[in-house]
């Protein structure tokens, strides 16, 4: 009932949801923006293994907005070029830069689909490759894990400086409560200061030879042996519990790889192009602005997640199709 439901135009505006919903998804843009692509395998356990699906290539615009999803029977280029070409086709969709997770790969078919684009390798992936090498019951897996963000980019200093005043004023606080030094620095390793002051905090990626150096301080910190003892000690200790170390035997060659790859991190555009700014409210009483990142890359992940849960593997092809499509339009109408 649910599938002829949505493929029929019995409605007031004679349209099927079907296609209304395509058009919602196609209508996407990205001008002078950042877009992001990556694959998503998870899903494709709801498919029918009659269609041979095995990724689903998905596009999303700076917004956060899925642009385009297509089923591929493998990552490769040759099977998505056709959807990609299509999508910068798109009128409204112009793009100067783009972030990806495979990023200096495919960066030939990327000049020639979208000339002129700029492409970086994504954050989230980038951490992702380091954090999926760490032991994650030790003991410092969690400071490890905030640590790694600190080589890679720093607040902006005027931004930083504007919350530390509200603070130190009460301005944050619905009480008034004037926190001091001291609190402000054991406040800034929770979780309550991501949630709240965060997003009031833009994040500038260091340079590109920075970000290759900033990363062997940060595992020279956290490993327990040194072969350079003298010149650079490691300061990281044995789990007390398990006696093992943060670092499995995998770790290094994960960093490595990593600093190969981390020339390709800065960003594309100039600060102020990377981020939304939302003005603060005229009766807000610490009157600071909020930022959005333009990068998507973790939106097109929590995209992810939902879309694997969108339909399963006893559904016809309309009614799997038909799901999907409202799904996706949803989650773009929610951001």
């Amino acid at each position: 009932m649910f599938d002829a439901a949505s493929s029929g135009n019995t409605n007031p505006w004679r349209i099927s949801d079907f296609h209304r919903h395509t058009r919602e998804i196609q209508s996407v843009s990205c001008r002078e923006g950042v877009f992001s692509h990556n694959h998503a395998c998870e899903p494709m356990k709801n498919c029918q293994k009659r269609l041979e699906a095995k990724a689903a290539w998905t596009v999303s615009a700076g917004t956060g907005e899925i642009a385009a999803v297509a089923l591929v029977p493998t990552t490769k280029t040759e099977d998505f070029s056709q959807a990609a070409a299509q999508s910068m086709k798109h009128p409204a969709f112009e793009p100067k830069a783009m972030c990806s997770n495979t990023w200096p790969n495919q960066n030939m078919f990327w000049n020639i689909a979208c000339p002129g684009v700029e492409g970086r390798l994504g954050l989230c992936h980038f951490e992702k490759r380091i954090i999926s090498a760490l032991r994650k019951k030790h003991i410092d897996c969690c400071n490890a894990v905030t640590d790694l963000l600190s080589p890679l980019c720093a607040r902006h200093a005027p931004d930083h400086e504007k919350l530390l005043s509200a603070s130190k004023e009460g301005a944050l606080s619905s009480t008034g409560h004037e926190h001091s030094s001291q609190d402000i620095a054991e406040l800034k390793g929770t979780r309550l200061f991501r949630d709240r002051c965060s997003k009031c905090l833009q994040k500038q990626l260091h340079s590109p030879q920075t970000i290759v150096q900033n990363p062997d301080d940060w595992f020279f910190r956290h490993k327990v042996a040194s072969s350079e003892p003298d010149t650079r000690p490691a300061r990281g200790r044995l789990d007390p519990l398990q006696m093992v170390s943060l670092f499995a035997a995998d770790t290094k060659d994960a960093m490595e790889n990593c600093k190969l790859k981390a020339t390709h991190l800065s960003g594309p555009l100039p600060l102020a192009h990377m981020c939304d700014k939302m003005p603060p409210n005229p009766n807000s009483k610490h009157q600071l602005s909020e930022f959005t990142s333009k990068r998507g890359e973790s939106k097109l992940e929590s995209f992810h997640d939902r879309f694997a849960h969108f339909t399963n593997c006893g559904m016809q092809d309309t009614l799997a199709d038909n799901l999907n499509l409202v799904g996706t339009a949803r989650f773009n109408l929610a951001i």
